[in-house]
């Protein structure tokens, strides 16, 4: 049994130089409809945007007051994702266990948002694929690679140059050119996602792409695997 993590930026889908939660629909429905089109198997992890990291600089995470204002504007754009997906079935992240592999097994679309675990600890969209990946191992689902879609067609180096891909022999050389996130970001921005990525790579042999959701089209192309501009991220 076969999947494919896909990552939906959260400036992408609610852009963070917008209104605080507010989200691009009509962004959300075309990524939709593209994903669905490539007709895999898939879990979607949805980035927080103008909802979560905004809702973080405004209130706070290191009271239990805060976390809990944090938490409920952050899954506002979980469930509004998911509310496009068909047979989709949200998970709340913060609750424990996912039981991702159940709601594969129960032929739904499992669909996670980044959200706040504790006082003063947030899981990134990135963070819960990493996190998912040893259950749906064990339980029998191979997943197949990760596909990051973002506002950019992949990493940009310091020469304003997409690097086509990086792996852990040249990312010490590169990282000081790849930079954070435009906007409120409190997971890191674009550095921390090639990290992320980097350590998925290093520890499940797992390939990262990071391609431009703004392309029509390259979403369905990269969930089917086929080539597609970007960056990949490897061991």
């Amino acid at each position: 049994m076969k999947v494919t993590l896909v990552k939906l930026g959260g400036g992408l889908i609610a852009p963070k130089d917008w209104e605080p939660e507010t989200p691009d629909v009509k962004t959300i429905k075309r990524l939709v409809a593209e994903i669905e089109a490539a007709g895999q198997r898939v879990i979607v992890a949805v980035g927080s945007g103008n909802f979560g990291h905004a809702a973080v600089a405004k209130y706070g995470i290191a009271e239990e007051s805060g976390v809990e204002k944090v938490r409920v504007i952050a899954k506002e754009i979980g469930a509004i994702v998911a509310s496009e997906i068909k047979n989709s079935q949200l998970v709340v992240t913060h609750e424990l266990p996912w039981n991702m592999a159940k709601i594969l097994d129960g032929g739904k679309t499992p669909v996670i948002y980044g959200d706040v675990m504790r006082v003063k600890e947030i899981w990134s969209g990135e963070r819960c694929l990493l996190e998912m990946i040893p259950e749906l191992e064990e339980a029998g689902w191979k997943v197949e690679r990760i596909v990051q879609v973002g506002r950019e067609e992949g990493v940009w180096d310091r020469d304003k140059k997409i690097l086509p891909k990086i792996d852990t022999g040249n990312w010490a050389e590169i990282r000081s050119g790849v930079g954070g996130s435009g906007g409120i970001d409190v997971t890191g921005g674009m550095r921390h996602k090639v990290e992320e990525s980097l350590e998925i790579a290093k520890k499940y042999g797992i390939e990262t792409w990071i391609i431009s959701g703004q392309a029509p089209g390259r979403v369905t192309e990269a969930v089917r695997g086929k080539e597609t501009p970007g960056t990949k991220i490897t061991y």
